[in-house]
This record gives structure tokens, sequence and C-alpha cells, in this order.
């Protein structure tokens, strides 16, 4: 048993590392760290379009375009697009819209085609 700092010391030194000198009740809990820690922000999400009615109208006409020339993504891309969406911040949740385009984004990751195009972030690898 530990009965002072004396019984800790070898050599004249300190004991460091994983060792501890402090008693077992000081190590256990949390001693209110909890409340003191600085929590990450959360990444917001847009909650209303930004584009302008022209601005959608201009992107609708390119997305049906590539949709007339090229068609519809496989499921498997037309995922990797969504969850894209999805972590992005220009997402509208509520509606499933691009704040960035206006687009309804359920819809337009289907379309096959140029993903530079289609992405007014250019956030879609293929």
């Amino acid at each position: 048993m530990i009965n002072s700092i004396e019984d800790l010391r070898s050599g004249g030194e300190l004991p460091v590392g994983p060792v501890s000198a402090w008693p077992r009740e000081r190590n256990e809990g949390d001693h209110g760290l909890k409340d003191r820690m600085v929590k990450p922000k959360e990444r917001e999400h847009d909650t209303e379009v930004k584009a302008t009615p022209g601005q959608m109208v201009s992107g609708f006409i390119k997305t049906a375009g590539q949709a007339l020339t090229h068609g519809k993504v496989s499921d498997e891309i037309r995922e990797e697009r969504y969850d894209t969406c999805k972590a992005c911040p220009h997402f509208i949740e509520d509606s499933k819209r691009c704040s960035e385009c206006g687009c309804f984004m359920e819809a337009k990751t289907w379309v096959a085609g140029e993903p530079g195009l289609l992405c007014p972030k250019k956030k879609w690898k293929r």
C-alpha cells in the first residue's frame, strides 16, 4: 500500500507514463468535464433555395438535355450521388432539394450524363 509520495519515488524521480500518482477516485468519473467540453459544431444545412428562377430554369434545361441524351444511371451510381447530396450543406432536408440549383435531388440523381454539368458544386464523381 502506498502511504506517501515518498513510496512512489524511484531514484529521486516521480513515475511518468501510464503510471499515475493520483488516487484511484480521482481517475474515475468525469469530474464535470463533460459539462465543460466544447462540442463540435454540427454541420448546418441550408433551409431555402438560393437559386433565382432564371438559374432554376437554366439548370432544368441542362438537366433535361443530359437526360434526353444519356438516359438514366444505375442504382449504384444514383445511390452514390444521392448520399453525396445528403451530406452536402446545400441539401435542403425538408424538401430534398439543392439550394444552389433548386432541383429536386431524388429525381436529378437518376439523370445520366456529365456529372460536372449536373451538380452545381461539382461534387459528383460519376
